[in-house]
């Protein structure tokens, strides 16, 4: 039940963060962030860094703020583009993130069709300040092949702060729902 409320509270959003942490599950892999902000109907800002084990560091940076894009140059200036990116924003709004769309939402779907498949309730933490229940799903070994994860989940707004993977080990925080606001950069 929890995760249909959760369901319907992320189609409500109209704004949120997403950041993306991507930890190396040896020393020869690369460690990956990505932070996405959006405001609907189409305004967006997405960051990605990536950080390499002889640590070499890679970032770029593109908003989309009122009609306009802005791509961050090498040297840290913001440039207007006359391109637009495949953002998929329009996607999202109504929906919710993405990732929230191919984790929590089809979960709904697979779960009470698996043999195997179970969500056990789990802790109440707190994230940033704001508590929420931990939440377990797990697939079975049926096709198709999901992966586990841990969704916590607030418990007032029914809106999720992070979402945990087991193999590989990844995490995505959600914050400022519904009071992310993207700006266009100072050029």
């Amino acid at each position: 039940m929890e995760l249909q409320r959760c369901r319907t509270a992320v189609g409500q959003a109209k704004s949120w963060t997403v950041e993306s942490i991507s930890e190396p599950v040896s020393p020869n892999f690369v460690t990956l962030r990505r932070r996405t902000k959006v405001s609907c109907p189409d305004d967006y800002e997405f960051l990605f860094r990536s950080r390499t084990p002889d640590d070499v560091m890679t970032e770029q940076s593109t908003i989309h703020a009122n009609g306009v894009t802005y791509v961050e140059s090498h040297d840290g200036k913001w440039e207007t583009v006359t391109y637009t990116t495949d953002s998929q924003i329009h996607v999202e709004c109504g929906k919710g993130p993405a990732v929230l769309q191919q984790t929590v939402l089809v979960a709904i779907v697979e779960l009470p069709r698996r043999n195997a498949g179970n969500i056990v309730e789990g802790q109440i933490q707190t994230i940033d300040g704001t508590s929420c229940r931990d939440w377990n799903l797990e697939f079975g070994n049926e096709w198709p092949q999901i992966q586990a994860f841990t969704v916590c989940i607030d418990p007032k707004t029914h809106l999720p702060r992070r979402i945990t993977f087991v193999n590989p080990g990844g995490t995505q925080e959600f914050k400022d729902w519904n009071s992310t606001v993207v700006q266009p950069p100072t050029i």
